[in-house]
C-alpha cells in the first residue's frame, strides 16, 4: 500500500459508505469515502489542466487507490460529489472533506481510510459498488494505493471491441497542439476518447452519447481546430462526424467555413 501526490484525471470512481466515530462530537456518523479505479491517470506532480494537458505525461494508476485529500480545480468536485451527496461531503478550506451528519465537522482521513477500504472490498465482491462514472479533474490529490480484490472488470479500447471513428486536431490555452480520437463499442452502446499529446495520451471512456464527449472537450479546455474521418468514405463514420458537428453546434461551437 503506498501513498503519493499526484494530479488526477479520472471517469472510474465510487463513493463507498462508512461508519466512523466523529472525533469532534463524539457521535458515531454514517459518511462516506472515495475510491478511485485502475482506469483512473494521474500525473507526479500537481500542473495546469488548461495549458499543460496536451504535453504533460499522464500513466494509468493500474490499481484501486482511496482519495485521502483532494483539492485543486474543485468547481466539478463540488457539482459533481459534493452537491449530489451533500450530507456526506463537502468542499471546505478548498478541499473535499468527509462530514459528520451530525455536527458538520470534516472527518480525518486516517479514521476513513480502513473503512472505506475495506468496506470498498467488501461490496465490490458482490458487485455492489457502482462506478459514478463521470468525469473528475483534480490537481492537488493523495491517494492511497491498495489491491481492490473484486469482481470489477476493465476493457481497453483496441481490444474491448471499440472502432476508430473521428480524428480532430486540438489546441490548448498555452497553443499546445495534439489530437483527439473518438472511438464507439457497438456492443457496450457507449463512446470513448484518446486525447493525445506530446507525452503521452490521456484516455476515457464510458460517454452514452457525443453530447457527454463534447462536454469534457470543453472541460479540460481544448479548442478544435480540424475534424477528419479515421475511414474516408466510411458511412459509419460520416454519420458520427455528423452526429458529433450536430453536438458541437447544440453546445455552442461556430464551424468556421
Amino acid at each position: 500500500m503506498t501513498t503519493r501526490d499526484r494530479s488526477l484525471l479520472t471517469k472510474e470512481w465510487y463513493v463507498v459508505p462508512v461508519s466512523v466515530d466523529c472525533p469532534g462530537c463524539g457521535a458515531q456518523t454514517r459518511s462516506g469515502g472515495i475510491v478511485v479505479g485502475p482506469s483512473s491517470l494521474t500525473n507526479t506532480s500537481t500542473i495546469d489542466l488548461d495549458g499543460d494537458l496536451l504535453k504533460a505525461p499522464w500513466v494509468s494508476l493500474d490499481s484501486f487507490a482511496f482519495v485521502e485529500s483532494l483539492a485543486g480545480r474543485t468547481e466539478n468536485v463540488q457539482r459533481f460529489i459534493a452537491n449530489r451527496y451533500h450530507s456526506i461531503f463537502a468542499v471546505q478550506d478548498g478541499r473535499l472533506k468527509s462530514v459528520c451528519e451530525h455536527c458538520g465537522d470534516g472527518l480525518p482521513a486516517a479514521a476513513l481510510r480502513a473503512p472505506a477500504m475495506n468496506g470498498f472490498v467488501r461490496l465490490g465482491r458482490k458487485k455492489l459498488v457502482n462506478n459514478e462514472g463521470l468525469t473528475l479533474f483534480a490537481s492537488k490529490v493523495v491517494l492511497t494505493e491498495f489491491h481492490g480484490g473484486t469482481l470489477i472488470g476493465e476493457a481497453g479500447l483496441r481490444d474491448g471491441g471499440y472502432s476508430l471513428l473521428l480524428l480532430c486536431d486540438a489546441e490548448d490555452g498555452r497553443n499546445q497542439t495534439g489530437v483527439i480520437e473518438i472511438w464507439h463499442s457497438v456492443a457496450r452502446n457507449e463512446y470513448a476518447i484518446v486525447i493525445k499529446g506530446h507525452e503521452g495520451e490521456v484516455q476515457l471512456v464510458n460517454y452514452e452519447d457525443l453530447e457527454q464527449v463534447v462536454d469534457d472537450i470543453a472541460r479540460v479546455g481544448l479548442a478544435l481546430t480540424q475534424l477528419h474521418l479515421a475511414q474516408d468514405r466510411s458511412p459509419y463514420c460520416e454519420l458520427a462526424r455528423d452526429l458529433f458537428l450536430d453536438a458541437l453546434k447544440g453546445a455552442g461551437y461556430e464551424q468556421d467555413e
